[in-house]
């Protein structure tokens, strides 16, 4: 398994971006947090990521600075879903009050022929703790 941070700085950081990183094993990716923004985007094309490659994401906790990038990823996954450029379904797993945040900011934010697919083939599921998902 590889681990690439794509993100070393806390909320406040100006130098680097905020906290995140990327597990990788045999061409499966899951993505750990978000960053704050949408330079995740950047972040995960200077390691080499095609974030169109990522079907798995983990956010672990509700700070900004863990959390927007999740948004602009939701944004282009289903913007790209319903081009028909993004292939298969995604998942984003974390405890049922960020799945309700992320589904109520991607209602509010995103057009409806885009949030639509949320739910569809942009799957939010709950994980408690002790469980235990294979990917």
């Amino acid at each position: 398994m590889k681990l690439t941070m794509l993100g070393t700085g806390n909320a406040l950081s100006t130098e680097c971006y905020n906290t995140c990183f990327m597990l990788e094993d045999n061409n499966n990716y899951l993505m750990v947090d978000g960053g704050g923004g949408s330079a995740i985007l950047h972040q995960l094309k200077h390691a080499n990521y095609d974030w169109m490659d990522i079907r798995h994401i983990f956010v672990s906790h509700k700070h900004v600075d863990h959390l927007l990038g999740i948004i602009w990823m939701v944004r282009m996954i289903c913007q790209f879903m319903n081009h028909g450029e993004y292939k298969g379904d995604a998942y984003i797993y974390s405890h049922k009050e960020i799945l309700n945040l992320i589904r109520s900011i991607a209602g509010e934010l995103l057009p409806k022929k885009e949030s639509r697919l949320i739910d569809d083939r942009l799957h939010l599921v709950e994980v408690k703790d002790g469980e235990i998902r294979i990917l």
